[in-house]
């Protein structure tokens, strides 16, 4: 997959290559949009030209609405590899600013999708762009036929609410991973590094990972989650912890934590990936240490037998 970033459509030349495109901002790239994506591969193996996601950044809305550190279930780090996955020839990256906001969708239709060599544009029915969503599919088909073809890419839309962005969110910040994942159509992942902590886990036997998120991540429910860890290029069962910590008198900031089974190395500093399988129970604070030992090694042996037919 080859990336390509456009500071300014100013600058923008001409691709060489022409493409089957599908465009918005895809948070989540959930079912619904994978739908979308293969529909724009399939147009494209048809047509003889590449495949390609345009999508923006940051996102658009947050630029519109003068919104700072939202929260996204696919970061654009996160965007990039899930891309890569689905099998996509392009993703291309509009760096959206309150200029670009301002254009109209005849503007915006010029500026970018002719220069890019558009020649087909995959979208749902529901699309809409430029100032203020003045265009839409039916601006499309009228104005930009003497550029490229669009086609309505139609989506059952009972389906299409379920699987939509603002579910999956939903879902996350009440811990139900397990519906987060199936509208996804893969496990959920957060990535961050490993950074120094107050040691209390290895204290009492159950050393953790304590993870500095750095991007703007929906963080699931607090609680206790089965799941996987990537580190050091090797996948690892695991346990995750989110919470306040509130059996050691609490802390004031989010704690994420990873207990990583059969395991015992120093990864201070490491990136490491956490894909959530299953949600164990809710944060608890216990009237001793004693008592959160113990259901922690209830927690382990929840998550040995849930991760059972994992690796």
């Amino acid at each position: 997959m080859k990336q390509t970033i456009i500071k300014d459509h100013m600058t923008l030349n001409t691709f060489g290559n022409e493409i089957a495109a599908t465009i918005g901002y895809f948070d989540g790239l959930h079912l619904g949009h994978q739908s979308l994506i293969n529909e724009t591969i399939r147009v494209a193996k048809e047509r003889n030209l590449e495949s390609a996601i345009i999508t923006f950044d940051p996102d658009p809305w947050t630029v519109v609405n003068d919104k700072h550190k939202v929260n996204h279930i696919t970061p654009m780090k996160e965007k990039v590899r899930v891309a890569q996955s689905l099998g996509i020839d392009h993703l291309i990256i509009i760096n959206f600013t309150k200029d670009t906001s301002k254009l109209s969708p005849m503007e915006f239709i010029e500026a970018y999708l002719v220069s890019m060599n558009v020649r087909a544009l995959i979208v749902g029915a529901d699309f809409k762009f430029g100032f203020r969503g003045q265009g839409n599919v039916a601006f499309l088909k009228e104005h930009a036929h003497y550029f490229f073809d669009t086609l309505i890419h139609e989506l059952d839309l009972t389906n299409e609410k379920k699987i939509g962005t603002t579910m999956i969110t939903q879902a996350l910040l009440r811990g139900d991973v397990k519906t987060a994942s199936e509208l996804l159509g893969r496990d959920y992942v957060i990535s961050g590094f490993v950074v120094d902590g107050r040691k209390q886990g290895r204290k009492i036997g159950f050393p953790t990972a304590n993870m500095d998120i750095v991007d703007e991540y929906v963080i699931p429910a607090e609680g206790v989650y089965a799941g996987l860890v990537e580190v050091q290029g090797e996948i690892f069962k695991a346990m995750l912890s989110i919470g306040h910590n509130p059996t050691f008198n609490s802390t004031e900031r989010l704690s994420v934590e990873t207990h990583i089974l059969d395991f015992d190395r120093d990864i201070y500093g490491e990136l490491i990936k956490h894909t959530f399988v299953e949600h164990l129970r809710g944060q608890v604070k216990f009237d001793s240490i004693e008592a959160l030992v113990e259901q922690m090694k209830e927690d382990e042996r929840k998550t040995r037998t849930v991760l059972a037919d994992k690796l």
